[in-house]
């Protein structure tokens, strides 16, 4: 584990760009590339859905290590690779770097945090909530009053960019194609995304103390899969650090044994206003 944290913790900063940097590139020509290729039958049809839901899924995490400022040394190079990272995801980065900033400040804090949002009434809410949570960002800010004239212009020319890459898809492969190939992906990507790495890292939704907030699940296989997601409370904790650095974070699970879902380090809040 030490010799881990070291190796990690001489990682550059040009070195940690370039590799979040690549995982975008690659995460945006496989998703939107793949929808050139026509499956033959539900099995392929099945295998491309699932994969592209993965590689959207998968730039959403690298949009997330640019609302923390870890894909470049500027707030430019920040802005156009978290926007460029959720691009197949058809998200502006523009809400979701200002609200994601305020769910680290004033986490699970009622009114405060734009991610409580997720926490459902009844159980039932849960998959409405995890669909309408990058829209349900605008009208939280709005409400607020937070929807300046520079927020509204870079909305406004964040959603022309999707509209036009989507648009030349659109005349290359057709509704049908770009239809049956997107719109299953975004349905599994909002489950896959908010429900395991929003709902379950915030379970109890604790306003207790810090390290209660959020969970970690265990695992180097979560951690992989996810691309540190699965750290959530290493995260909360030092967001100074990129996905690649939180590897020296990763636990193993103390009492693994056959189950659902992977074990969490998570500590139940006990209070009524804490509780979930």
């Amino acid at each position: 584990m030490e010799n881990n944290r070291a190796l990690l913790n001489r990682w550059p900063r040009k070195r940690i760009h370039l590799l979040s940097r690549t995982v975008i590139c690659l995460t945006v020509a496989g998703s939107l590339g793949s929808l050139f290729l026509t499956p033959q039958d539900g099995w392929t049809y099945t295998l491309d859905v699932l994969l592209r839901t993965y590689l959207v899924f998968a730039g959403t995490v690298m949009a997330h290590e640019g609302t923390h400022g870890l894909l470049g040394r500027s707030k430019a190079a920040n802005l156009w690779w978290g926007r460029l990272a959720l691009l197949p995801s058809m998200v502006p980065y523009t809400n979701f770097r200002r609200t994601h900033l305020l769910h680290h400040r004033y986490t699970n804090l009622g009114d405060k945090d734009p991610d409580v949002f997720l926490k459902p009434r009844h159980r039932w809410e849960l998959p409405l909530r995890a669909l309408g949570m990058p829209h349900h960002w605008f009208f939280w800010l709005r409400k607020r009053g937070a929807v300046d004239r520079s927020h509204g212009i870079d909305l406004i020319l964040n959603y022309a960019g999707i509209a036009l890459v989507f648009g030349v898809i659109l005349g290359a492969v057709g509704a049908e194609r770009l239809l049956w190939g997107m719109v299953p992906t975004l349905i599994l990507v909002s489950f896959l995304l908010w429900y395991p790495f929003a709902y379950k890292t915030h379970e109890g939704f604790s306003t207790r103390a810090p390290e209660t907030r959020s969970h970690d699940y265990y695992g180097p296989s979560m951690y992989w899969f996810s691309l540190g997601l699965s750290l959530h409370r290493a995260h909360h904790a030092r967001p100074h650090l990129s996905w690649i650095e939180l590897r020296q974070f990763v636990e193993r699970d103390p009492a693994p044994r056959l189950r659902w879902f992977p074990g969490r380090h998570i500590e139940r809040a006990t209070d009524p206003e804490a509780a979930g």
